[in-house]
C-alpha cells in the first residue's frame, strides 16, 4: 500500500506567480452539477473578466480521458485564476471533470486549500445547481448565519434544509477544509433545469455574485445564449406536439378490412 507521502507526491501544484498575494480574496469554486450552471458561470467569468492564471494542478488521480470542446481535445485539468479590480479580488477555480474518488479527491482538495490559505484567501464560495421548487432563483446557506443578510438583500433565497450538498467529492472536501479552517463558507445553489445546460441559472448566479462581491461583468453574450436555448426548446416543444397530433390523427382514421 503506498504511503501518504507517495500519495501526496502524485498531486502537483505548479505556481505561475510565486509572489501572488491573495489577501482578502473571494475563492469561487464551481462544482460539476445538474444543469452545469456553475461551470457555465465560472467559464463566463474567465472569458469576461480576463483574470490571470496563477497556478495549475496536475495529478495521476485525474480521470484518464480526453475531453473534447468545440472540436478540440484536452486533458482533465484544474486551473486557478486571479482577478483584481476596484478593490475586488477573486480567485476562480476552473476544472473540466468530475472527481468522486474519496482519498485522491481529499489530497487534491488539501493541496489547493494549502496554497490558498498560505496566501490568505480565506473566503470560499461553492456554486452548485439544484432542483428544489421549479421556481427561478439562487438559494444561500452559510456556516455563519450573520453573513447571509447581504445575499438575501441582493435577491437570494434562504436554503433552510439540505439532506446532501449537491457537489462532487473534490468540492465537498474543499468546502469542509474551509469550514474547519476559517468558517467563511457560502453555498450558492441555483435552481436549474436538470436535463439541459442552463445558462439562465448561470446568469442568476453571476448577477447575485456581482451584486454582493462588487464586480462588474457584461452579461450580453450570456443573454444571447439564453434566447437561443429558449428558441431551441420551444421548437422542440412544437415538433413534439405535432408528432403527438399526427399520432392521434392516425389512430382515429377508419381502417377497412378488404
Amino acid at each position: 500500500m503506498p504511503s501518504r507521502r507517495m500519495l501526496e507526491d502524485s498531486v502537483i501544484l505548479v505556481e505561475l506567480d510565486k509572489s501572488v498575494d491573495l489577501s482578502g480574496a473571494h475563492v469561487i469554486d464551481a462544482t460539476p452539477s445538474a444543469g452545469i450552471a456553475p461551470s457555465i458561470a465560472l467559464s463566463y467569468m474567465i472569458d469576461g473578466l480576463r483574470p490571470v492564471k496563477i497556478a495549475e494542478v496536475r495529478s495521476r488521480y485525474f480521470p484518464h480521458v480526453s475531453l473534447v470542446s468545440n472540436g478540440v481535445a484536452s486533458q482533465p485539468k484544474i486551473e486557478l485564476y486571479k482577478y483584481e479590480s476596484g478593490g475586488v479580488k477573486l480567485v476562480l477555480i476552473s476544472r473540466n471533470f468530475v472527481m468522486e474518488d474519496g482519498e485522491p479527491s481529499y489530497l487534491i482538495a488539501e493541496r489547493i486549500y494549502r496554497f490558498l490559505i498560505e496566501r490568505n484567501a480565506r473566503n470560499y464560495y461553492l456554486l452548485t445547481g439544484i432542483r428544489l421548487t421549479g421556481s427561478r432563483g439562487v438559494y444561500i446557506a452559510s456556516a455563519d448565519p450573520n453573513s447571509i443578510g447581504v445575499f438575501l438583500k441582493a435577491g437570494a433565497k434562504l436554503l433552510r434544509s439540505l439532506d446532501e450538498v449537491p457537489a462532487d467529492k473534490l468540492s465537498s472536501h474543499l468546502m469542509h477544509l474551509y469550514l474547519k479552517g476559517t468558517g467563511k463558507v457560502w453555498l450558492l445553489a441555483a435552481e436549474v433545469m436538470p436535463y439541459f445546460p442552463d445558462p439562465a441559472a448561470a446568469k442568476d448566479l453571476l448577477e447575485l455574485l456581482s451584486r454582493v462581491l462588487g464586480f462588474e461583468i457584461d452579461l450580453e453574450k450570456l443573454e444571447d445564449e439564453i434566447r437561443r436555448q429558449r428558441e431551441m426548446i420551444e421548437e422542440f416543444r412544437r415538433d413534439y406536439e405535432r408528432m403527438l397530433q399526427d399520432r392521434i390523427k392516425g389512430e382515429r382514421e377508419p381502417h377497412y378490412i378488404g
